[in-house]
This record gives structure tokens, C-alpha cells and sequence, in this order.
């Protein structure tokens, strides 16, 4: 998972061609974030024409498991957790730009809210780019590439309830439709909130 970061008391370094980090500014970073298994900390500009400096932080997750397709009944807990994390970040306005894996923890987040999630399973992502930088800034790869998106997740819930969950680039997610597939998929029931 990659996420963009706006991190105060870094805007003159950001500023100057000092663009690398220390590995005191780094665990500082990661300490502010409080997300673990962070792999890699470092500035990247993602500004065209004039420099936009912000922090990418590449953080390594077991979602190979969530991309499978398999419904998920382990471990919901640990992922709604991360969530949390990433919806926290995003209200406190330090996340500039999440990447897909992140659009999907902060979809199964706002699930949970509404159900106790017992089993779920990923069965559709798309990702809209809105905005693609690679072309201006041809160093830059992943999220630094195409830091603005909009992702549209479809999640199967306890074999119950599908739901179409719309998450944009800086973390804000939506409950698109919901729909009650408890009888199977050939009875199919928009639910009204």
C-alpha cells in the first residue's frame, strides 16, 4: 500500500534540494502515522510545473489475500483496525493520497459501521485516474505517478449484503447502493437507508 502524506515541520527541507531523509526523520514519520510495517519513507514531488513536496510511504500489507476473490473470515478485526488508522488520518488532514488497497480498507472500515462483518469477499474494483502525472514527472512510479483517483468497490458482505462503495483519492469513502443478496444473486433487493 502507498500513501501520500502532508507532514508539517518539513517544509523547509521540502524546499531546499535536501530531499533526502534521515532514519530519525524517518521513524519520527512513521511514529506520526501509526501504521506498522512501513517499508519505505521518502519525499517525492508530485507537482507539475510548480513543486508539490509531499511524503510517500510505501507500507507492506498481506492484501494478496483480499485481491484473491475467496471471502475473507480471518483476521477482520486486524483489517477494520488499519482502517481506522487511515480514516483517522484522513480527518486529521495528513493524507494527501491513498492507492487502492487503501481505498479498500477504508471501504470494509465504513462496513463495519453499518454491520458486524463476519466474512467478506472483494468482487469488483475499478479505479477512475483523474489525474496522471508519469507523463510530466517520468521518475515518479505507482502514487506519485497518479496520486488522484477514484476507486469503486464492490463488496460481498456475509453472503448477505452486497454493497458498491466509492472512495476517492484523499480517503472520503461512500456508500454508493447497498443491496440485500441473502436469497441469491437471482433475488436481488436494493436496500433504503
Amino acid at each position: 500500500m502507498e500513501l501520500l502524506f502532508n507532514i508539517d515541520n518539513y517544509e523547509e527541507k521540502m524546499s531546499s534540494d535536501e530531499l533526502t531523509l534521515n532514519e530519525t526523520e524517518k521513524k519520527k514519520i512513521i511514529n506520526e502515522i501509526a501504521i506498522s510495517n512501513v517499508e519505505s519513507v521518502e519525499f517525492v514531488n508530485i507537482g507539475a510545473g510548480a513543486d508539490c513536496m509531499v511524503v510517500l510511504v510505501g507500507i507492506r500489507l498481506v492484501y494478496e489475500i483480499i485481491k484473491a476473490g475467496k471471502y475473507i473470515n480471518d483476521g477482520i478485526d486486524g483489517w477494520i483496525k488499519i482502517g481506522n488508522r487511515l480514516k483517522n488520518l484522513v480527518k486529521r488532514n495528513k493524507i494527501i493520497s491513498i492507492d487502492s488497497e487503501g481505498a479498500t480498507l477504508l471501504a470494509i472500515e465504513l462496513i463495519s459501521q453499518k454491520e458486524k462483518i463476519n466474512a467478506f469477499e472483494v468482487m469488483q474494483e475499478d479505479t477512475i485516474n483523474l489525474v496522471d502525472m508519469s507523463g510530466f514527472l517520468p521518475k515518479n512510479k505507482g502514487l506519485a505517478a497518479k496520486p488522484f483517483n477514484y476507486f469503486v468497490k464492490t463488496i460481498n458482505v456475509n453472503h448477505e449484503t452486497l454493497y458498491i462503495i466509492g472512495v476517492n483519492s484523499t480517503g472520503e469513502a461512500t456508500i454508493i447502493k447497498r443491496y440485500d443478496v441473502s436469497n441469491g444473486f437471482f433475488y436481488i433487493e436494493e436496500i433504503d437507508d
